[in-house]
């Protein structure tokens, strides 16, 4: 029996981490919100019983309510960063309004300490640097006036500011380790290990751009694929070290010598794509000519003294503005024509 897989079922796992930053927040708030609901809910029995002011029973009871409702919007695919956001400020407000409420200040303190978390969680970097050091200020504010008030000791105040400090700096460090580890990354799915050049995830985005911005301004753009011509013998030959020493020299030529508008990615084992915005296929047609022979010039010299030279072969194309696969085709057709008639050329594909 033939097995059938569908190619709709099929996704390339460079791409298995990325996920839209709001919809990785709507799972996260997807379990945040519920969980306040109920503590929330359990604060306001807490009061009830122990028949504390019945503002307090209140205030939890409008938490645990504004906790379900956001839920439920986040649920129906609500912007989440408008609900973390109002989410936030009611946190800042009840823990404002308890200072000058509650006596001993122990909700209002616990609140404070979680501002800083919850900004680093689920804020953009910079958002929530800025607005937990602007709380920070507040929170010191509040609690500096229950001095005068002499409802609080020194000690007790100098204690909070501590603590909080100390949350904010791991929040801070906790969600730097995170953002570096996600750039990491997201620069490792689109980018060659071997070379350090785009791969072609990270080629095709930035085609779509340079694309749009040359038909937009109505100026020439040209694509080039160049393979290294007998790549596998050098690889019996020398060996796959040897192998990867040959990409890695030819890759660090192509980004001497083209122009810092210009953009090269590794497509596939020996396979190198140039886009060239800005430029006609007779200019383009020149820059292959001369990539072809400064590459030919040179030579790789091994540890054991032998030497190793290569030469390429060029297929060039203009491009057509219509999708990276389409103008691809057109420039690998042109390849495969300058390897078939003898490699170690330049052909064009209008």
């Amino acid at each position: 029996m033939t097995t059938v897989i569908k190619s709709n079922q099929l996704k390339t796992s460079s791409y298995t981490y990325i996920e839209k930053r709001e919809q990785t927040l709507q799972k996260q708030l997807s379990l945040l919100f519920p969980v306040t609901g109920s503590v929330c809910l359990l604060c306001a029995f807490t009061y009830f019983v122990a028949d504390i002011s019945t503002t307090f029973t209140l205030a939890a009871l409008s938490g645990a309510a504004l906790s379900y409702i956001l839920s439920l919007i986040n649920m129906r695919k609500g912007n989440p960063y408008l609900l973390i956001w109002i989410f936030i400020g009611f946190s800042t407000i009840v823990c404002c309004y308890g200072f000058y409420t509650d006596s001993t200040n122990l909700v209002s303190n616990t609140i404070a300490l979680t501002i800083p978390l919850l900004c680093f969680f689920s804020l953009r970097y910079k958002h929530a640097l800025y607005y937990s050091l602007c709380f920070g200020l507040l929170y010191i504010v509040l609690s500096i006036g229950e001095i005068s008030s002499q409802e609080q000791q020194l000690t007790d105040v100098l204690q909070n500011i501590s603590c909080y400090t100390m949350i904010f700096i791991m929040a801070h460090l906790l969600a730097r380790h995170r953002n570096e580890a996600i750039s990491k990354v997201r620069k490792t799915a689109t980018t060659d290990f071997l070379t350090g050049l785009k791969n072609r995830h990270g080629i095709e985005s930035i085609y779509q751009n340079e694309a749009a911005r040359c038909q937009r301004y109505m100026r020439d753009f040209s694509m080039l694929l160049l393979d290294i011509d007998n790549l596998k013998s050098i690889n019996d030959r020398y060996g796959l070290q040897t192998g990867d020493q040959v990409l890695m020299m030819l890759s660090k030529l192509l980004k001497e010598k083209i122009r810092k508008t210009d953009h090269i990615a590794r497509l596939s084992s020996e396979e190198f794509c140039l886009l060239l915005p800005n430029t006609t296929v007779s200019q383009a047609e020149e820059m292959a000519i001369r990539l072809k022979d400064d590459i030919a010039n040179c030579s790789l010299e091994l540890e054991d003294g032998q030497t190793v030279t290569i030469t390429i072969s060029i297929g060039l194309t203009p491009v057509e503005y219509q999708e990276f696969s389409f103008d691809y085709s057109k420039a690998d057709s042109a390849l495969q024509r300058a390897k078939n008639w003898g490699r170690n050329q330049v052909v064009i594909n209008q």
